[in-house]
């Protein structure tokens, strides 16, 4: 069904996209992780609200509530097939607006399982259902209704011979079972679709047009999964020249690395006193000083670090009252504590939650001090060390006079001195999930919002999520809407052009290999975000584009990457005062970020103008003469960008 001929086009009208009805039809029992965008009119929490009231009582599971939540752009809900058809369907502004009004000719708002209990309407729709494109005007109703009918039944009615064969013990399924859309015999007649025509009927049954605009939903689509994707580097990038010769400091700017976490700990992000009178840059001896009394006083340049990992347990009511044993030790210490400051968040929390279940504005103020990972005794580094290398390239300063470094080499990343805001998105696996990275850079646009001056100038986005052609208009996928709304906001976004450049494949004849085009990823596939690509880390023109960099265009046709920087072998910071060699688009983009931020440090009236920030330093870029979809504008050169303003 989503193969061949319209169906391709068909994916970009529904409201369901293809890779939700492909992840049911893998189970049709289970239930599913949904990110429900309202529509323009609507609110994500007032959406929230009428999603749980039409869902109705939901009985826990091993003791786990339903996963309902919402941020400042969308909704997330666990849900069934069943719910999905029945509450979350006639809930979009397509099916409301679309769909029900052309069934009837009248434009009275009907329900198509009232419709369809008439025998010889399920008759007349089965045989349009053999040929949706040609038959929907003779029924007098849309093609997409007859596809979304297709879809739903086909589903509908293997969930129940699943069900049937699991009770009998599960009788396999012929080999040569009839499918829809083919049969055994070249002049057999055409697949029957009563069965599923029926199964809709049934399904639909009892469901009444949703008319309210505030809870409309614009898209459904999966909560995907998201993932990971200097010393002679920073050299090609011509990054030491820069910082010599316009004697840049960047100790006024913050940039957030939205990753896996940093460790705070490292002496690499030692925050360093002003020079002495003898010119010598003088160090704390350690990233953290305790005092007497027991306190820990920070002495890291890692402003502040924020576990949005718990995210979807804090915006849950029924995990705080008691509080989840999924929430870390620390949080339910604050949550069940005699002090203070328990008291007076427990006491903020009773007002959060009737505003969650209202639908309310989310309070990042409340909510931020929960998410917060303080930097004191207790304070643990992280385990998978992918942000940690990241915020290394970026902002590494980690010098051979230290203790225990007398034999090592200097390690210094583009911005030497930088402030970091360490934002955790990804599990010790590496693995996060859109929802959480959307509500990250949701925080970033409120730290913002409630200053009147920049809190964080930029943000590092060093992952990949596949984008599928087949579901979205390119670059508009929720992380990437959400991106831009930052972009718009004044901050300078840097993402990953991802990894996926390169394709190994069995053959008839062997194994081969090819690149592949319209490889990029999200967020990167987002027009007014910095797209980075990979090469070699000081042979560029030698080397070229690295092999497994994702290649453009995008889905849509655009230019990206935007350009290339080096991400193969890259030397970098990892927890526990080590370093290690990385490779990856993920290891290009925080040299573009440092790029951004020596602009803004050298020329401030370019803060909150990230778009000028890209357009200096895509025009700036040294040609390596490779493919304009390889390469972008070619690889980054930050003196030249410095010097052509």
């Amino acid at each position: 069904m989503f193969g061949v001929g319209r169906a391709r086009r068909f994916t970009q009208d529904s409201p369901v996209l293809p890779d939700v009805w492909i992840k049911f039809a893998e189970d049709l029992d289970a239930k599913r992780e949904l990110l429900l965008t309202p529509f323009a009119e609507a609110r994500p929490g007032e959406l929230r609200r009428v999603v749980e009231e039409r869902l109705g009582p939901d009985p826990m599971k091993d003791g786990e509530p339903r996963e309902l939540i919402y941020n400042q752009s969308t909704a997330l809900a666990t849900i069934t097939f069943e719910e999905l058809v029945r509450v979350i369907l006639p809930m979009t502004y397509w099916w409301s607006n679309m769909l029900w009004q052309r069934i009837d000719k009248k434009r009275n708002p009907i329900n198509p399982g009232v419709l369809l209990q008439d025998e010889t309407i399920r008759q007349a729709v089965a045989r349009a259902l053999q040929d949706p494109e040609r038959r929907a005007s003779e029924l007098g109703v849309s093609a997409d209704l007859l596809w979304v009918f297709r879809i739903v039944g086909f589903l509908a009615v293997a969930r129940k011979e699943n069900r049937r064969r699991t009770e009998s013990e599960f009788e396999p399924v012929p080999a040569d079972i009839e499918k829809p859309g083919e049969s055994s015999e070249p002049d057999a007649p055409p697949y029957d679709w009563s069965r599923e025509v029926k199964a809709v009927a049934e399904l639909l049954e009892g469901v009444d047009p949703h008319e309210d605009v505030n809870s409309r939903i614009w898209t459904v689509n999966l909560n995907r999964q998201a993932s990971t994707a200097i010393v002679r580097s920073s050299v090609s990038v011509k990054a030491d020249a820069a910082r010599r010769l316009f004697e840049l400091s960047c100790k006024d700017l913050v940039w957030a690395v939205v990753d896996s976490g940093i460790d705070a700990t490292h002496p690499a992000f030692r925050r360093r006193k002003d020079p002495d009178i003898n010119g010598r840059q003088a160090i704390y001896d350690e990233p953290f000083e305790k005092l007497p009394d027991g306190k820990w006083v920070n002495r890291t340049r890692i402003v502040k670090t924020y576990d949005f990992r718990l995210i979807r347990l804090l915006l849950n009511p029924a995990r705080l009252h008691p509080p989840s044993p999924k929430l870390p030790q620390r949080v339910r210490d604050i949550l069940s504590g005699d002090s203070t400051e328990s008291q007076v968040i427990r006491e903020e929390l009773k007002t959060l939650t009737p505003r969650l279940l209202s639908g309310s504005e989310i309070d990042w103020s409340l909510l931020e001090r929960l998410l917060e990972i303080p930097h004191d005794g207790a304070y643990t580094a992280p385990r998978n060390d992918h942000g940690t290398h990241c915020a290394g390239i970026l902002a590494a300063d980690w010098r051979a006079e230290e203790p225990g470094r007398e034999k090592q080499p200097t390690m210094q990343g583009i911005c030497p001195d930088l402030g970091l805001y360490d934002l955790r998105v990804f599990d010790d696996a590496g693995l996060g999930d859109e929802f959480s990275i959307i509500a990250a850079l949701q925080y970033i646009r409120f730290k913002n919002a409630h200053k009147d001056y920049f809190v964080i100038h930029g943000a590092n986005l060093s992952m990949s999520i596949r984008h599928d052609v087949m579901n979205f208009a390119c670059g508009r996928t929720p992380v990437c809407e959400e991106a831009e709304r930052l972009v718009n906001n004044g901050v300078v976004v840097v993402a990953a052009a991802g990894n996926e450049g390169y394709v190994r494949y069995e053959t008839s004849t062997g194994p081969s290999e090819d690149y592949r085009s319209i490889s990029i990823t999200d967020p990167g596939n987002a027009d007014l975000v910095i797209t980075v690509g990979a090469t070699h880390r000081f042979k560029p023109h030698t080397y070229g584009v690295s092999y497994f960099s994702s290649r453009g265009p995008t889905g849509d046709g655009r230019y990206k990457p935007d350009l290339v920087a080096p991400g193969e072998k890259i030397e970098s910071t990892v927890p526990n005062e080590n370093a290690s060699k990385k490779d990856g688009t993920s290891m290009a983009t925080p040299h573009v970020s440092g790029a951004a931020a020596l602009l803004m440090a050298r020329y401030e009236e370019l803060i909150g103008k990230p778009m000028r920030i890209k357009q200096i330093l895509t025009s700036t870029t040294t040609d390596l003469g490779r493919e304009r979809y390889f390469q972008g504008a070619g690889m980054l050169d930050i003196l030249r960008a410095l010097q052509s303003v």
